[in-house]
């Protein structure tokens, strides 16, 4: 009998927790760059940085997840691809391409619920690093911009 109601209470805060971490895995599972960050995220030559909640909460965000891939043209190719399908039904804030291939952007994405916020940046500088960046939370694309200028430790 205890060895029931022992299975029950863990079968019970199972059932309680879960929407809670499945709903946070789940935001970014609808966008393309998610790939990128399962792809590319455990080789070598690459940085990948996801903030913990302590962090978020500090900045207003829900989620902020990073990449960067250090001269790898088949990443930036992929890259790519999976911005322009994520780019689709975006807020283009700012978009710059070069030899036909973007190399800076940064979009609003429709978030799933009204007061959250979505937001894919990307970079490719002249070394071919590639920077992507996805961040979601409260915060809007001025709170975003400003944010980006005034803090060094993001």
């Amino acid at each position: 009998m205890k060895q029931l109601r022992y299975t029950l209470l863990i079968m019970l805060a199972v059932l309680v927790l879960l929407p809670t971490g499945v709903g946070a895995a789940e935001t970014q599972k609808d966008l393309k760059i998610q790939d990128v960050f399962t792809r590319y995220g455990k080789k070598k030559n690459v940085t990948m940085v996801e903030l913990s909640n302590e962090m978020l909460e500090t900045y207003g965000m829900t989620r902020y997840k990073s990449i960067t891939i250090k001269n790898d043209p088949e990443a930036l190719r992929f890259t790519r691809q999976c911005l322009e399908t994520d780019q689709r039904g975006a807020r283009k804030i700012k978009e710059v391409t070069d030899d036909g291939g973007v190399v800076s952007a940064y979009y609003q994405l429709p978030g799933k619920e009204s007061d959250v916020n979505r937001f894919v940046l990307f970079k490719v500088n002249s070394k071919g690093t590639i920077t992507l960046v996805y961040i979601e939370g409260e915060l809007d694309s001025d709170d975003l911009i400003t944010l980006l200028f005034t803090k060094k430790d993001l």
